[in-house]
């Protein structure tokens, strides 16, 4: 049963954290202060250290969150595509859920105007999107939906290069050779396909239900609160 004193810091954690995100991409993580995150969220400065030890603890709530709907939206992508299990759909939507969520892609280029030296403090933060994604993908070659003789680790290392390089390909490449990113992406899915498919038919029902156990784990484990935020159970 939810407390109203329960109620009120829950309230007032989630809106520290739209009040982070906000100022973050506005301003950048190095040029927002907790007394800005404070003001923002119209909660005074004390309650901001109810909550987070610190501007990093907060900030990196933040990124939890953010990681945790880049996920949903990921999961949302693949189920309402048509056709069939495929695992170049699989890294489609995934692309371009990250394309789509500021935060995620920032993460993932290291964007010096959103996080500033936050990452340099924080690398564990890269480490858990790679290692979510090897896990992913060991999962997947252990069900046959992928072919194996390439360790999970080295694909993951692999496909989040590629990511990287998908979402921010328009920020470096000049602008008559730049190809619309539907296009770009479905190209990849192609070559992804007959890259990296098994020898045999996988099991689709067994990939698909994999993959949805997956996403559900990995949302789990970012919806709980990151290391460094208060617990806030004791009444």
């Amino acid at each position: 049963m939810t407390t109203p004193a329960r109620h009120a810091r829950s309230t007032r954690y989630d809106r520290l954290l739209n009040a982070a995100a906000g100022l973050a991409v506005r301003w950048g993580f190095d040029k927002t202060s907790v007394d800005d995150i404070a003001r923002e969220a119209r909660v005074s400065k004390g309650g901001v250290y109810l909550e987070f030890p610190n501007k990093d603890a907060l900030f990196k709530a933040v990124v939890y969150r953010e990681l945790a709907r880049y996920t949903e939206d990921w999961l949302r992508r693949f189920e309402q595509a048509p056709g069939e299990w495929g695992f170049a759909r699989m890294i489609q939507h995934s692309i371009a859920a990250v394309h789509a969520n500021p935060f995620i892609k920032a993460l993932l280029t290291r964007d010096q105007r959103i996080y500033g030296s936050f990452l340099l403090r924080n690398p564990d933060l890269l480490a858990l999107v790679v290692s979510m994604r090897a896990e992913l993908l060991g999962q997947l070659q252990r069900v046959g939906a992928v072919r194996d003789d390439i360790p999970a680790p080295v694909l993951a290392y692999l496909l989040s290069v590629i990511g990287i390089g998908m979402v921010t390909g328009a920020e470096v490449i000049p602008a008559e050779h730049r190809v619309p990113f539907d296009e770009a992406i479905g190209a990849l899915g192609l070559m992804l396909d007959r890259g990296l498919a098994p020898p045999a038919p996988p099991d689709q029902d067994a990939a698909r239900a994999l993959l949805k156990s997956m996403a559900a784990k990995m949302q789990a484990t970012l919806r709980t609160r990151p290391p460094g935020a208060a617990d806030n159970g004791a009444e």
